[in-house]
């Protein structure tokens, strides 16, 4: 069958009129399709992908001209898609990816609308990291045809959503990246939210969880969104301040969140009004809560505790400092369920970083807190705990009085010193 094919071909070359060598192609490529949606037959199958790579590789060559190769690829593209066969599909289509490659400036457009068929096919079946690179490949930046702003944007976002499916959240941001200078010009409702949600995903991907919960909830007012949709986004919401750093903009957050009267439905809202109300966590609710976590919001960091952990601990240590004046390293450290060293370090980070006011005494083993006042955005300025106020008092006596200890030993030995002394 693939020699008749050729043969055919051939034949259609030698006919002068381009207008009746593009119906002979077409009518040539309509009956190398006959029966290739249904057929399941191996052979007949085997046949047809023969078939289609034999006509793809004349049609692209120089001779036959490019206007005729243009139009009969693409009416060819079209007929492949039809092919009840995925793998039949995935052939030719790489096939003819490879036979156009060397005159990819002729057929810019043909090759996007290859790559387009691929990505589906892959897709569909899952595979989602081989469909964005399949798209990574369309031409958008050519100097040879005019591209729109809007298909531009359509793929990027394709590719931002697929790489974000595999959690390849490094990549995706460079295609969220450029699809960023494209968005405003965007009137496509259904583009602008997959861009705010791709937006939200990498976020939380990086860790920045505070705006991936801003991103989130912004989502969860959109009507446009199934209430089903609008509720993950809220739930979304939630999860990301928990897991945020303690501190004054998560404070503002949680303070968001729990009064949205929707979250009084949703599964995290106890551990919402704990942390909002700055009551201290216990283990048992934290395991609640880590067991809906997703695999990159368990990820473990440097010093091996988790994100969770981390902000559970920093949450805890913040409420502690609404409940006591001082606290030694070794309670803090019993209180959090950590090492004294490490309770240490973490409460240097919080109040060097601002997240939490107070001061430590090292050799004491002490760690000091503050009170503030808190109006509108702002913090007002600290007032110093009266404690501290009461063991510097404490600790200039004490040297006082070894002072006068000294003295003392010193007239005794030396009387003479004294008598000489005025004081």
């Amino acid at each position: 069958m693939p020699s008749d094919v050729s043969q055919r071909l051939i034949a259609i070359g030698s006919i002068s009129s381009q207008k009746d060598k593009t119906v002979e192609y077409r009518s040539l490529l309509d009956a190398i399709l006959v029966g290739s949606e249904t057929n399941s037959d191996d052979k007949v199958i085997n046949d047809l992908a023969s078939n289609l790579e034999t006509f793809v590789d004349y049609i692209v060559q120089e001779h036959v001209g490019l206007v005729i190769s243009r139009q009969v690829l693409t009416d060819f593209v079209q007929g492949v898609g039809k092919i009840g066969n995925n793998e039949v599909k995935k052939r030719v289509l790489h096939f003819s990816l490879s036979k156009i490659q060397p005159r990819v400036v002729s057929f810019e457009e043909q090759i996007s609308t290859i790559r387009e068929k691929l990505a589906e096919l892959y897709e569909n079946e899952e595979d989602f990291t081989e469909a964005a690179r399949v798209l990574q490949g369309i031409p958008l930046d050519s100097g040879h045809r005019t591209i729109a702003d809007e298909y531009k944007l359509s793929i990027y976002i394709k590719i931002v959503r697929l790489l974000l499916e595999e959690d390849e959240a490094v990549s995706a941001e460079t295609f969220l990246s450029r699809a960023s200078l494209l968005i405003p010009g965007c009137k496509d409702q259904e583009i602008n939210l997959t861009f705010k949600l791709s937006q939200a995903k990498i976020f939380d991907f990086k860790r920045k969880f505070l705006e991936a919960s801003s991103k989130y909830h912004e989502l969860s007012y959109v009507t446009d969104l199934a209430a089903e949709e609008r509720t993950l986004a809220l739930n979304a919401a939630i999860t990301c301040a928990v897991l945020a750093g303690a501190g004054p903009q998560r404070s503002r957050m949680l303070a968001t969140l729990y009064k949205d009267e929707r979250v009084q439905r949703l599964p995290h809202f106890s551990i919402l009004e704990k942390m909002y109300l700055d009551r201290v966590l216990r283990p048992s609710e934290v395991k609640d809560f880590a067991g809906t976590l997703k695999e990159h919001q368990r990820a473990r960091l440097a010093d091996g505790t988790t994100v969770l952990d981390r902000a559970v601990i920093e949450h805890n240590l913040l409420s502690a400092s609404r409940l006591y004046n001082n606290i030694t390293f070794e309670e803090l450290g019993t209180l959090l369920a950590i090492s004294p060293d490490q309770a240490e370090q973490i409460a240097s980070s919080m109040i060097e970083q601002g997240r939490m006011q107070g001061t430590i005494d090292q050799i004491e083993q002490l760690i000091f807190f503050e009170t503030t006042n808190t109006a509108g955005e702002g913090i007002d300025e600290v007032v110093t705990s009266t404690i501290l106020g009461a063991k510097w008092d404490s600790a200039i006596q004490n040297v006082c009085h070894h002072v006068e200890d000294v003295v003392n030993a010193i007239g005794s030995k030396y009387p003479h010193l004294l008598q000489k002394s005025t004081f």
